[in-house]
């Protein structure tokens, strides 16, 4: 039992150094089997200090703590919030993709599902500033990968400085695939953080079509940074939740709107 206890404990201290891990780095971290970890998280999670997602954990000391203001956002536990919606849109925005294209993959948890399908026969050419969406590119070998380093924000998992940015200045995508927190009919397009804005700007800048994948519960919401206003997005994916009013906004606006379902 002591083992066990002390496997544990090494779990809890790894995930508290990194933001993610799946459950295969944990098997080799502490060589035993995946088995072994999926019963080890399950029990973790039980008593709230770990949360499972889809083939790993993330640690989760104030998930229960910690009030959602309206621009706060914990990527990690955002992952699991409205799952099903995400992972549809997540699936259309798939659909767009052309064999051996550039595309620009934002941070976000919409985003991270659409990593995680993306196609490995279609020889992709992806740039991306997010540690979690990295992790999902890097399975996929036939795809080319062009990272975006610099200082690294936990809560978003993102990548930012002036250097990253040139990347995406010096680069060309047919597509930027762009996450938010909130999209407002007179506010805009907007995220919680300040340092985000630079990054996605210039994704949509330099690149020819710009697609936002956002969820319903994220309309008529409104967060303390700028990133867009809605017309300088030439597609929009959401999920069916979407309310009347954003669907023929959006449609006047003249966007293509596509809605998961």
């Amino acid at each position: 039992m002591e083992k066990i206890n002390n496997r544990r404990e090494k779990i809890v201290s790894f995930l508290k150094s990194t933001p993610m891990l799946s459950i295969k780095a944990l098997s080799e971290m502490l060589q035993v089997s995946t088995m072994t970890i999926r019963r080890d998280l399950e029990l973790l999670a039980e008593q709230n200090i770990v949360q499972i997602y889809h083939g790993g954990a993330i640690y989760n000391p104030h998930f229960l703590e910690k009030a959602a203001s309206p621009n706060d956002y914990y990527l990690q536990q955002q992952t699991l919030v409205h799952k099903n919606e995400k992972m549809l849109i997540a699936g259309k925005a798939a659909e767009l993709l052309l064999p051996q294209e550039t595309i620009m993959l934002d941070s976000g948890t919409t985003i991270f599902y659409f990593a995680q399908i993306l196609p490995e026969n279609q020889n992709l050419t992806i740039i991306s500033w997010s540690l979690n969406i990295i992790e999902e590119l890097i399975r996929k070998p036939q795809n080319n990968i062009l990272i975006q380093g610099g200082v690294y924000h936990s809560e978003t998992q993102m990548f930012e400085n002036n250097q990253g940015i040139d990347i995406i200045k010096n680069s060309r995508a047919s597509k930027a695939f762009i996450s938010a927190r909130g999209l407002h009919s007179n506010l805009g397009v907007t995220c919680p953080y300040h340092y985000e804005v630079e990054t996605k700007r210039a994704a949509i800048k330099y690149s020819i079509e710009s697609v936002l994948l956002i969820d319903s519960s994220k309309f008529g919401k409104v967060c303390s940074a700028h990133l867009a206003d809605i017309n300088e997005f030439h597609t929009i994916i959401t999920d069916s939740g979407i309310p009347a009013e954003y669907e023929e906004h959006i449609k006047n606006a003249g966007i293509n709107l596509i809605i998961a379902a």
